[in-house]
C-alpha cells in the first residue's frame, strides 16, 4: 500500500527546473509503496494546453508508471475542460455527420466487446460514465444500469439527456451495497484515479460472486508508445495519473480479488495514432503549413482504409494502443 501523499511546496517543483502555477502533491508507487523509480520524461498537457509540467516515472520494483508530483485533488478539475472528449453530447445531437458516423462505429465496437465476453445482460455499473452514451446503449441491450461520474456537468447531462441513475462523485463515496452488480465497467478510468488499489477493492466488494470487471486502459507496451515516446496520446498528462503495463495490471487485479480472464487490444487505430502524431509534429516541426498538410493526408479516408491491415496486425500481436481486460471476482470473500 502506498504512503499517503503529501502536499509538495512549489519550491520543490521549481528546483527541478519545472514550472507550474498549481498546487501539486508528491506520492509513492501505488502498487508497492516504494520511492525507487526512474524518470521516463517530463510531460505537459498536450491535448488542451493547460499549464504545468509533470514528471512521469516507472517504479523500479514493480513497473508501475505514475506521475510524481501530480495535481492535487483540488486542482485536477481544471484539466477536464468542457471540451474534454468523453464529455461529448449524445451521438444523435452531433452536428457533423462524419463525427456521428465515427462515434456510432466506436459504440458498436464497445457493445460487440461486451456481447462477446458477457452475452447475458444483468446489473451493470459504469464507473466514470461521463455523459452516459455507453450506459444508455447498454440499457438498450437489456442491462439494468447504474452510473458513477465525478464530473458534475457530465453527470447532470447523463441524467437529463438519457434519464440515467448516476451518482456524482467517486466510486467509494457512492457506498453501493455488497454484491450489487454482475458487471463493473471502468472504461478509460483506472488510469485517472488517485487510489487504483482502493478503487478495485471497492469494485470487488460491490460485484456479485463470480461477477465481471471490464477494464479498458492505454497500453504502454504498444507500438505507438514506443514510436512517439513522450508524445504518445496514451500518456494524456496530467489526467492519466497511472499507466499500467500488462504484468502490472495483472498483479494489481490479483491483489484486489480479481482474476484476469482475457485481454484484447481494441479501438484507437488511426484516430489515436493521428492524435499522437499531431502531438509529435507540434513539438518537432515548426512549419504550421507542413503540419497541417501531413495531418490532412493522415485523416483522409483512403489512408484510413489502407492502414487497417497494419492496425489489425498490431492488435493481434497485443501491441495496440488500447487494451481491454476481462476479470472475474471469486465466489468467496477474503
Amino acid at each position: 500500500m502506498g504512503a499517503r501523499p503529501q502536499t509538495a511546496p512549489r519550491e520543490w517543483f521549481t528546483a527541478y527546473g519545472l514550472w507550474t502555477t498549481i498546487l501539486v502533491e508528491t506520492t509513492t508507487c501505488a502498487l508497492c509503496g516504494t520511492h525507487d523509480a526512474e524518470l521516463l520524461f517530463v510531460g505537459r498537457d498536450e491535448w488542451y494546453g493547460r499549464a504545468g509540467e509533470f514528471p512521469t516515472w516507472r517504479c523500479r520494483t514493480c513497473g508501475l508508471i505514475y506521475l510524481n508530483p501530480r495535481p492535487s485533488r483540488a486542482e485536477i478539475g481544471q484539466y477536464y475542460p468542457m471540451q474534454y472528449d468523453p464529455y461529448a453530447r449524445a451521438i444523435e445531437d452531433e452536428p457533423s455527420w462524419w463525427r456521428r458516423f465515427n462515434r456510432r462505429l466506436a459504440m458498436r465496437k464497445r457493445l460487440r466487446l461486451v456481447q462477446q465476453w458477457l452475452p447475458q445482460p444483468g446489473r451493470v455499473l459504469d464507473v466514470g460514465c461521463a455523459t452516459g452514451s455507453f450506459l444508455a446503449a447498454l440499457r438498450e441491450q437489456g442491462w439494468q444500469t447504474q452510473g458513477v461520474e465525478p464530473g458534475p456537468y457530465a453527470a447532470d447531462y447523463a441524467r437529463q439527456r438519457y434519464g440515467l441513475d448516476v451518482f456524482t462523485g467517486e466510486l467509494q463515496a457512492a457506498q453501493f451495497p455488497a454484491d450489487s452488480f454482475d458487471l463493473v465497467v471502468l472504461w478509460d478510468v483506472l488510469e485517472h484515479v488517485y487510489q487504483p488499489r482502493e478503487t478495485l477493492l471497492e469494485a470487488a466488494r460491490i460485484a456479485a460472486p463470480g461477477g465481471a470487471l471490464l477494464l479498458v486502459l492505454p497500453n504502454p507496451d504498444s507500438v505507438e508508445a514506443r514510436l512517439f515516446g513522450q508524445y504518445w496520446a496514451g500518456w494524456d498528462t496530467p489526467r492519466h495519473l497511472h499507466v499500467y503495463a500488462q504484468p502490472v495490471i495483472r498483479r494489481l487485479l490479483q491483489e484486489t480479488g480479481w482474476q484476469m480472464q482475457a485481454m484484447r487490444c481494441i479501438t484507437g487505430r488511426i484516430w489515436l495514432f493521428n492524435l499522437s502524431l499531431e502531438h509529435w509534429l507540434r513539438n518537432r516541426l515548426a512549419q504550421a503549413w507542413l503540419r497541417q498538410g501531413i495531418m490532412a493526408v493522415m485523416r483522409s479516408l483512403p489512408l484510413r482504409l489502407l492502414s487497417l491491415p497494419f492496425f489489425w496486425l498490431v492488435e493481434w500481436r497485443g501491441k495496440g494502443a488500447v487494451m481491454a481486460i476481462l476479470a472475474r471476482r471469486g465466489s468467496g470473500r477474503d
